[in-house]
């Protein structure tokens, strides 16, 4: 099985080295299924729609909860958490990459079944960010329905773990969307309150204050999410993590999701019920300029967050 098609990057770094894209080959017979992964950004320094040098964001958070996945699902890692940093950085370097960076490391059992020894291949490759004042992206409109599907719950699979098994979830609720004429969906979990988006955490705006789902809600343990619990009661706002029932997410002022892939993602709808009388909202806008502004490395409070490629 080739890596080639990592987006158009020529090279990945897989199990020690960097090679060719089409040079990182695995057995078909691989049990590639129960791997693990994890989702980084790198963005470019002063300006995210800019280009030149990248900072990773919370490289930490993310390498801490990849262990955590290897952990959860038995994997070995065979490489130090620093080991596969400089991997990074090596990767980004030699495709010579200057504007925004996604970094999705992959593990999976080597050979048969049940095996503890473990493939690390590291693809990256440039993606265009929803962030950036002015960027019309972030306006597209986004309607969203409640899925048929519930999220998996902690009884079945570990939901907190970044696992392909679990995104099959997600896949079944996209295609129903989809076939519904909407643009994505809404889980809700296995007692019938809100958890998440198919791939990313959501939050809610009412009354001035932003709400999001709790953990047990099934939800990914996500450090976007608690970057944004951190971050937003600086433009005033309280953060509430709690329960939300369907009903009360009808009735938000504002919704959007937040995650690496999805960044500050805002919707305009679920079930054609329309959120507030502008879109997008003028909470869930300040929000996402300000995440920009923290990814550009443009506020000192979390310079802390970023790591220099």
């Amino acid at each position: 099985m080739s890596a080639a098609g990592f987006h158009g990057s020529k090279y990945c770094w897989m199990n020690g080295k960097i090679m060719s894209t089409d040079e990182a080959l695995v057995s078909p017979m691989e049990s590639i299924h129960l791997g693990i992964f994890e989702g980084i950004k790198a963005y470019v320094k002063g300006d995210v729609l800019g280009e030149g040098e990248l900072s990773i964001f919370g490289w930490k958070g993310h390498i801490d909860r990849l262990w955590r996945s290897a952990e959860v699902n038995g994997l070995t890692m065979p490489y130090s958490k620093d080991e596969l940093l400089e991997a990074v950085r090596a990767c980004i370097i030699r495709n010579d990459y200057t504007k925004n960076t996604y970094i999705q490391p992959r593990i999976w059992p080597k050979g048969s079944w049940g095996s503890t020894d473990s493939h690390v291949v590291v693809p990256v490759w440039p993606f265009e960010t929803l962030l950036g004042k002015g960027n019309p992206l972030f306006g597209e409109e986004r309607r969203f329905m409640v899925s048929s599907w519930r999220r998996i719950s902690s009884d079945a699979l570990p939901p907190q773990a970044k696992s392909w098994a679990n995104y099959l979830n997600s896949m079944h609720a996209i295609r129903e969307a989809r076939r519904c004429g909407y643009d994505n969906a809404v889980f809700l979990d296995n007692r019938g309150f809100v958890s998440e988006g198919t791939l990313a955490c959501l939050m809610m705006v009412r009354d001035g204050k932003v709400i999001t789902t709790p953990v047990t809600a099934s939800i990914l343990e996500s450090v976007t999410r608690g970057a944004f619990i951190e971050f937003i009661p600086d433009l005033g706002y309280p953060v509430e993590v709690r329960d939300v029932t369907r009903v009360e997410l009808y009735a938000s002022d504002e919704a959007f999701l937040c995650g690496t892939g999805g960044e500050c993602t805002p919707i305009t709808s679920v079930d054609d019920i329309k959120f507030g009388s502008g879109y997008p909202g003028p909470i869930t806008t300040e929000i996402a300029e300000y995440y920009a502004e923290i990814l550009a490395g443009n506020v000192k409070k979390y310079k802390h967050w970023l790591t220099s490629v």
